[in-house]
């Protein structure tokens, strides 16, 4: 679990780097929380944090082909890429072996699952303070 989230965590400083200037993902969600918050009700739900992950997705999908993949990468980093992807391959919930947007936005993130202490689906600034502390 924590190489998953050490992946994801990777991926998302590749591809939010406007989020903040930060490398810490709990950092990031932490020092951008309100505006996560679109709602403003004090929590981060998991439709919020979907839709965290579907701008992150147009900056990952480099090739704009609807998936993940080694070519979504730069090519010196081809052998990291498939490691990388071999690591998140959960996400490919209907099994065709790709990863696409839609099970990229609504799969589960192990930053978010990580941070919900007490475990209802929406993240408290204490929960993501805590987290980020750990």
């Amino acid at each position: 679990m924590f190489r998953t989230t050490l992946l994801v965590s990777a991926l998302w400083i590749i591809a939010v780097p406007a989020l903040g200037q930060s490398q810490d993902p709990l950092g990031q969600l932490l020092a951008n929380f309100d505006r996560i918050d679109v709602n403003g009700d004090g929590v981060i739900s998991n439709a919020e944090y979907g839709n965290v992950q579907a701008a992150r997705w147009s900056q990952i999908d480099r090739n704009g082909d609807g998936y993940l993949g080694e070519d979504d990468f730069p090519r010196a980093a081809a052998s990291r890429a498939r490691a990388q992807l071999a690591e998140i391959a959960y996400l490919d919930t209907d099994g065709d072996g790709r990863i696409s947007q839609s099970e990229f936005v609504n799969g589960p993130a192990p930053v978010f699952v990580n941070a919900d202490q007490d475990g209802d689906g929406a993240l408290s600034q204490p929960e993501v303070a805590a987290a980020a502390s750990r």
